[in-house]
């Protein structure tokens, strides 16, 4: 998502920033990155990941440092390019006479005989002699710009080093970030299918489309009792976890991978923190790991089947897929050969 706005910033000439600034620019637009909040889309979301909230890490404005150059991507009032904060916040009076608020560093000065001389260059003539000496003010703040010929170019910055920006850079920042502590029992495994990775993501984060979350998003339903034993309200943990039918399920599978289940889990996330809690071989943790998130994933398939396709539960099938599941994974995506489909009915590898 960075990435975008990034690139936004640094190629604001090229065809899909100009149509970018079309519709959410104008000369209404304050924003370092333009945006209208009334259109919706993937742009929204781009710029919405960027900016500093609750759940956000960084603030993509204050980490991003122009280095000037011809002045021909750097917003003059809006963008911070000179100090430590923008023109429109050191000199509100000018900013508010300007008539073209989104105007370039480009368009305010010219090249003369004797060096760079900043225009006004607003319809708005500045009369009053208040407004004279600010933008007298003004002009010597800019000045200690030094203008090149150059292209500007945006760079990234991290602690106190500028340079150019790298995806692996954030990477590496949100790997050393806890921004919410339910995600850290997650293990992101190439052995499961992206799907199924990002499936369970979603149910840690409880984003699931359960019928209680359907209700909490004002969609009337006839009913928000769990389909598979119609005595609780369907919220994730109880499909997955405290369901009966959930329940007899992880019972089979718990007694297949000969682990004792705890009477105290009550939710998936408990659940992932006991697995990873174990002290088993590497292998075998990832084994069971696999087992676990083949174990949801067919429990919301098999909840689906019997809503959409009115297809009744059956335990018995449910728990023959959930094994040829997680072997199909193990076998095709781990790499390892050895196993058999006879060890694995077993859970003996």
């Amino acid at each position: 998502m960075v990435k975008w706005c990034v690139r936004f910033k640094n190629e604001n000439y090229s065809l899909w920033a100009r149509v970018i600034s079309a519709i959410h620019g104008g000369n209404r637009c304050q924003n370092f990155i333009p945006l209208k909040s009334s259109i919706g889309g993937v742009w929204k979301s781009i710029v919405n990941m960027g900016r500093l909230t609750h759940n956000q890490p960084f603030n993509v404005q204050d980490r991003l440092i122009p280095k000037v150059g011809n002045g021909d991507k750097i917003l003059f009032w809006q963008d911070k390019w000179v100090g430590n904060g923008t023109l429109r916040e050191r000199f509100p009076n000018l900013y508010v006479m300007e008539s073209e608020k989104g105007c370039k560093v480009s368009n305010r000065y010219k090249v003369g005989q004797h060096g760079i001389e900043w225009l006004w260059g607003s319809n708005n003539e500045l009369t009053n002699d208040d407004m004279l000496c600010e933008w007298a003010d003004c002009i010597s703040v800019v000045k200690e710009v030094s203008i090149q010929e150059s292209p500007d170019v945006w760079h990234w910055k991290t602690g106190s080093v500028t340079s150019d920006f790298m995806v692996k850079t954030i990477r590496g920042e949100l790997d050393h970030i806890n921004v919410l502590n339910e995600t850290k029992v997650l293990k992101w495994l190439h052995w499961i299918p992206k799907k199924v990775n990002c499936f369970l993501w979603r149910v840690v984060l409880d984003r699931i489309a359960t019928k209680e979350a359907l209700q909490i998003r004002r969609i009337n339903l006839s009913s928000l009792q769990c389909v598979l034993c119609n005595n609780a309200v369907e919220s994730i943990n109880h499909l997955l976890m405290t369901c009966e039918t959930a329940q007899l399920v992880w019972s089979l599978i718990f007694q297949w991978v000969n682990i004792p289940i705890p009477g105290y889990i009550l939710s998936v996330v408990q659940l992932l923190e006991t697995v990873d809690s174990h002290s088993w071989q590497k292998k075998t943790k990832r084994a069971v790991y696999v087992v676990v998130a083949a174990t949801c994933w067919n429990l919301w398939l098999m909840r689906n089947e019997y809503i959409f396709k009115n297809k009744p539960p059956n335990i018995t099938n449910l728990i023959g897929n959930i094994k040829a599941n997680s072997y199909m994974w193990i076998k095709n995506r781990a790499g390892l050969q050895e196993i058999t489909w006879e060890k694995w009915r077993s859970f003996s590898f």
